[in-house]
This record gives C-alpha cells, structure tokens and sequence, in this order.
C-alpha cells in the first residue's frame, strides 16, 4: 500500500491563505495569553526554540522536508528539548536519553495522557476509542489488559504462525516465478507490502473477508487522512475552518463508509458464532465474545470499540511492518558484506534442510536478529511516537513544559545520537548489537522504535513475527542484486514521513533463486 509522498506540514500555503481573515481573532488571544503568562510566577525558562514569526509560530521551520530529520537538526542546533509553537499550540520536542529518561520516569504520570483534540483520532477511532487514544484511566488500562491477555498475546500470536507462514511463501513463489519472467524487476516494497495487508486481515477477518478489498482501500484513505494537514489540530479555536473547507466532511465520510463495511464484517462473524463456536482466534471475534461478556468487563465493550480496537490494529501493524522489511531489504543491499554474512548463517544452519519452521529455525538465526534490530535503529516505524500531552506544568532538563503542551519523543534522533552509538551512528551495522543488552522493549531510551513507559506499542510481538518470517524467506531463498546497469550509491535511501515512513522511491530489485519452495503453494 504506497503512501503519497505527503509532509505533515506541506500545505503551509493554504493556511497563510486565510491567515488575514482570522488575524483579529489570533492577536486577541495571544494578548490574553501574555496576561495570563504575566500572572504566573515563573519558575523555569520554556525549553530553546528557533525563532518564531507571528501568527504562525515555527511552523515554516517544518515545512519542505521530513519532520523527523528537520526536528533532528534543530535539536543539534538548539538543544535535545525544544519547544516550538506550532500556530497555537506548544509542541515540546525530546530528543535524548535524559530527556526521555524524565518525562518516562520523573514525570510519568503527567505525560501519560493523548492529545484529546486531534481531528482523526476523534473521527477515525470513533472518538478516541482505540486503546492507543484512550485517555489514562480505567478503560485504558482495560484495554490495555485486552491486548496482553487476550488478542496479541504471545500464545495467540503463535497461533497466527500457519497464516504468516502461508502468505510468505505465497509471495516468495511469485517472486521465484517473476524472476524467470521476461520483465524480472520485482517491485518489492508493493510485494511485501500486499503481504502484510493479507496477514493482517486474516488475522483479523479470516481466511474469507468479501470485503477486503474495499476494506483496504478505506484504510489507505484513512492514512492519507492521518498524514495530512489540518488547520484546527494546530489552530484550536479555528476547528470549525476543517469544517468550512469541507476536510472533516471528507474524513466523516471515510468513517461512514468504514462502519458500512465494519458492520456487514460483524454481522457475519455473529452470525457464525452463534451458530458455532470459531476454531480460529481471529481479532474480531475475540472482541465480539468480550463484548457479549458485558457482566465481565468493568467498561462495556460496544461495537465502536469493536471497530477502533481493529482500526488502531490496521493503521499502527500494517504499514509500519512492511517498512521495517523493506528498509531491511535496502540496508542490505546497500551493504553487501552484511547480506552475505546474514545469507551464510541461515544456509549454513539449515544445512541442506529447504522448508523454514517459524519456531524451529528462525530464532536461531542471530545475525538475522541483529539486522533488524539495526534496522529498527536507523529506521524506526514510527520516528516520533505518537504526541503525548502535559497534564500539569513541570520542569524536564531545567526547563518549563507548560500544562496543554503537546510532547513529542524524536525515535528518530535518539537512534542516531553518536553519544550512544558512536561516530558511525549514521552507517549501518548490524555487529554493533553483538552482545549488547540494548533491546528495543522499552528500558533503552535510544533506542524505542516501538515506544516505552505506559504508552508502548502492544502489537510489538506480533508485529516483529511478520518482518523476522518474511526476511528469513526473501533471504534464505533469494540472491537479491539491483536492476542492471543501476549502482548501489544509486539507491535512494530517503523516507517519506507519515504514520509509518516508508521509503520515497519503491525497492525495485532482481532476484535470483538459490533454494527453491520445496512444497507447492
């Protein structure tokens, strides 16, 4: 599912369009703020900050590039804790371990919240109903339970192995098949990712969605719409603008056709169900025996949770697992010593053996381990995790972080920070986690491709199952090499940003095979 290369800020023409209109009303309420800043007593200075023009804060410093590598050079510039004003709104970015280290440890509490006032998390997660979006509270911690007890457990993630299994090989047999074809490029970013949809879905709906492909459609949309700009998220008291300019019109359509969708998938699965108990753990009627369970649960699971539980599944696993195996992919192709040293390990340790065992074969392949674990460092999913939000004024590093302050933690950054990881933190090298205890689970700040504290991403196992299956599959039975005539310093290795960021220019790639599919798909 390819992502229109999209800035989050890009569309800074439109908004200085109408800025004139609405000048009146922002030089009222920043007066008010001053007078209300002159009221407090002050105990710290705000975090550094580049500087502002009026009206618009810091948002042209945003514009023209990738967030996360910009918000990284003003953090060399300025300090690893800014604080940029992004129209109306405070947005304090962190950028280093012992930043990280106080707003996770020191302060938890205070940065557990989500920002409540985002345009797609109200609409598209049915008013902040996914667990991710959910307020710090009893339901969140519900939901939470949800998640480590019930649907992406390390049993049930197991139990998905036969699915993974099954949609790998399916594409690791179009690739051998494309690769004796008379156009053998293989466009392997669109492969990989057309994998992950199909592993996700049955796992989610099964084997026999009717709607997947519209299905899919609405969720590509719905990305489009996440990695957009809105002017009321940094404008507040403008909300009613995305209204104007129809915007929120056009993200309420999306959802209206998603509940269509969503309510046939339920109806169907109910109807099953009562007629036979599913063989199958699949995501949906896990949560529709919960949800029919209302005696047990303290906060009654409705179908919009349902709905927004699934949703937070397809928007934060699938385009974020197809491009940890793609940026893999590019990694080593760029660095042929590590492909061959990762290719020699599986084929030795298989020795001669043709068929991989997810739970046999692949956790003995350590230098396949380290290789993602780099590739996570030097290109995590998610580069700024999701925004937290400051429920009370505190002080991290000796600076004020005011309370309605946005909070954003730089992943990006801190897997490059030389600090930590050296002077060659910018090359990749996979040996560097070779007896290491740095492990992406949270408890190394520079390096949290999936989070950390309270608001760490659940889906972790299940998403790292998919990349460690479908990379030791391209690898143990593809060479892979460029198309002809194309080097190795000619691979584009820029990002686009997004919710995940995948690469800007697909992986297109020749492969050749070596050991074939021993059984027929």
């Amino acid at each position: 599912m390819a992502m229109e290369a999209n800035s989050l800020f890009s569309p800074f023409f439109f908004v200085t369009l109408f800025l004139g209109f609405f000048i009146t009303i922002l030089i009222m309420r920043s007066r008010s703020r001053v007078h209300k800043q002159r009221a407090q007593v002050v105990l710290a200075p705000l975090p550094p900050s580049p500087p502002r023009l009026p009206l618009i804060g810091n948002i042209h410093q945003l514009v023209g590039g990738n967030t996360h590598r910009i918000l990284l050079q003003l953090t060399r510039t300025y300090g690893p804790l800014i604080c940029l004003r992004l129209g109306q709104v405070d947005q304090v970015v962190a950028s280093s371990v012992e930043a990280v280290e106080e707003i996770i440890k020191r302060h938890d509490l205070k940065f557990v919240d989500r920002p409540t006032d985002l345009t797609f998390s109200k609409i598209l997660f049915y008013d902040r109903n996914a667990v991710g979006t959910l307020p710090y509270g009893g339901k969140w911690k519900q939901g939470r339970k949800i998640y480590a007890m019930e649907m992406l457990n390390s049993r049930r993630v197991k139990s998905y192995a036969a699915i993974r299994v099954d949609e790998v090989r399916k594409v690791t047999a179009e690739i051998a098949r494309k690769a004796f074809a008379q156009t053998p490029v293989i466009n392997l970013s669109e492969m990989v990712m057309s994998m992950i949809n199909d592993i996700v879905i049955r796992v989610a709906f099964g084997d026999k969605c009717k709607q997947q492909a519209e299905f899919l459609l609405l969720v590509k949309e719905a990305i489009r719409y996440i990695n957009s700009f809105t002017v009321g998220d940094m404008y507040p008291s403008l909300k009613f603008f995305d209204t104007l300019t129809g915007l929120k019109s056009k993200i309420e359509g999306v959802r209206g056709k998603l509940d269509k969708v969503f309510d046939e998938i339920i109806a169907q699965h109910q109807v099953a169900l009562a007629a036979q108990p599913a063989e199958e753990d699949l995501i949906i009627d896990v949560l529709l025996k919960l949800k029919d369970e209302e005696n047990d649960q303290e906060f009654p699971i409705t179908s919009n949770d349902v709905k927004a539980i699934i949703m937070e599944i397809f928007l934060g696993g699938s385009e974020t697992s197809s491009t940890v195996i793609e940026w893999a992919m590019s990694e080593l192709i760029k660095n042929p010593k590590a492909m061959e040293k990762v290719q020699k390990e599986m084929r030795e340790a298989m020795q001669g053996k043709t068929k991989l065992e997810e739970s046999d074969n692949i956790p003995k392949f350590s230098y396949l381990n380290l290789v993602i674990k780099e590739t996570l460092r030097l290109h995590p999913p998610g580069p700024l995790l999701l925004p937290r939000v400051c429920s009370e004024t505190c002080e991290v590093m000796g600076y004020r972080v005011p309370a309605g302050a946005r909070v954003i933690i730089n992943a990006f950054a801190l897997g490059r920070d030389e600090q930590y990881w050296g002077s060659d933190a910018e090359s990749f090298k996979p040996e560097r986690f070779e007896g290491s205890s740095v492990d992406f689970k949270g408890f190394n700040y520079e390096f949290i491709p999936f989070g950390t504290g309270r608001r760490m991403c659940p889906g972790m196992t299940f998403a790292l199952s998919s990349v460690e299956v479908a990379l030791a599959y391209l690898l143990f039975h593809f060479d892979w090499m460029l198309p002809q005539g194309m080097k190795i310093e000619d691979l584009d290795m820029m990002e686009i940003s997004g919710l995940a960021t995948p690469r800007r220019s697909p992986l297109l790639l020749l492969a050749k095979p070596i050991i074939p599919l021993t059984e027929k798909i």
